[in-house]
C-alpha cells in the first residue's frame, strides 16, 4: 500500500511538471496479474496525463494496445470484467457439435502422443488463440485500417520472440491483433503466431519489459508498470504454462532490476490477489 501511494504521489508531481516533454508508458508482461495494468491506467486518466508512447509485452502489449487505439482505463475495467476468459482461451468446439464418433474417438483417444507421419511433433498449446484475436480484432475495428502504429491515437509498439532464432522481435506495423497476439501467445497456453516469415510466441521470453526501445523513439520520460511474477515455491507450480514461466521468470526478474533504473517512474502493483494464468 506504501509503495503504492508513493507511486501515485509521483504521477501527481509528474503531471504538474511535464506538459512539454515526451512521456512514454511501458507495461510488462505477467499474464493475469497484468489486469493491474488497467488501475495504473485509470489514474494516468484520472491526472490527465498525456501519454505519448506506449510500449508493452504479452498482457502488457494487450492493454497497452487497446490503450493506445483509444480505449480509456474505465473502457478496458468494463470491457475485461463482461470478458469470459475460460471460453477466450479455450477455443475447441464445444462436445455437442461433434458428431457422435467424433465424440467416441475424442473420449478414446484422450490421451496421445503428436505423432506427424510417424515422426513425433511438437504437441499442440491448449488454445490456438483465435478466440483471443476475433476479440481483439473486434475491439480495434476503429484502427483496423491503420498500418504504421505510430499512426495510432497513441503509438504503439510491442515485443514478441522469433523461436527459431530465439530474438525478440519488435512489431510497429501490420494488423494490430495479430501483432498483439503473437506477443502474448504464451508457450504451452498458446500455440506459436504465424506473422510474415517469422514464427513469433510470448515477447516476456526475451523483452518483458521494452524500456530501452520506448527511449529510443525519443521519449524524455519514462513511466514503467512492472507486473511480473515472482519466483513461486514448489506448492504453486502446477501446471506446465506455470513451470515455463518460472524457468523464464529466473532471466526476467534479474533483467528487471536494471531495467527498472532505465525508468523515470517505476511502479509495482500490489498484484497478490491476482494468479498468473
Amino acid at each position: 500500500m506504501l509503495s503504492l501511494m508513493l507511486s501515485l504521489g509521483a504521477l501527481t508531481l509528474y503531471a504538474q511538471d511535464t506538459q512539454t516533454q515526451k512521456t512514454g508508458l511501458v507495461l510488462s508482461g505477467g499474464g493475469a496479474k497484468g489486469f493491474a495494468h488497467i488501475g495504473v491506467l485509470k489514474v494516468i486518466d484520472s491526472l490527465n496525463i498525456k501519454i505519448d508512447y506506449i510500449a508493452g509485452t504479452s498482457m502488457g502489449a494487450v492493454i497497452g494496445s487497446l490503450y493506445a487505439a483509444g480505449y480509456s482505463g474505465k473502457q478496458l475495467e468494463e470491457i475485461f470484467k463482461q470478458t469470459d476468459f475460460s471460453t477466450l482461451i479455450n477455443d475447441e468446439f464445444p462436445r455437442s457439435s461433434k458428431s457422435f464418433y467424433e465424440r467416441e474417438n475424442a473420449e478414446k483417444y484422450a490421451i496421445s502422443l503428436p505423432f506427424d507421419n510417424f515422426k513425433i511433433s511438437l504437441p499442440q498449446a491448449l488454445s490456438k488463440g483465435q478466440n483471443v484475436y476475433n476479440l481483439l480484432y473486434q475491439l480495434m475495428l476503429p484502427v483496423n485500417n491503420v498500418e504504421n502504429f505510430s499512426d495510432l491515437p497513441i503509438p504503439f509498439f510491442c515485443m514478441a520472440t522469433n523461436i527459431e532464432t530465439g530474438n525478440p522481435v519488435l512489431l510497429d506495423r501490420g494488423n494490430l491483433a495479430e501483432a498483439v497476439t503473437a506477443s502474448a501467445a504464451l508457450p504451452s497456453l498458446f500455440e506459436p503466431v504465424f506473422l510474415g516469415d517469422d514464427i513469433l510466441i510470448d515477447g516476456g521470453v526475451t523483452n518483458n519489459f521494452p524500456v530501452t526501445e520506448l527511449r529510443d523513439k525519443g521519449m524524455d520520460v519514462i513511466v514503467g508498470v512492472d507486473v511480473q511474477d515472482d519466483l513461486r515455491d514448489r506448492t504453486s507450480l502446477k501446471t506446465a504454462p506455470e513451470i515455463l514461466l518460472q524457468i523464464n521468470n529466473f532471466r526476467t526478474i534479474k533483467a528487471m532490476s536494471e531495467k527498472a533504473s532505465l525508468t523515470d517512474i517505476y511502479i509495482k502493483p500490489d498484484i497478490d490477489r491476482f494468479s498468473v494464468i
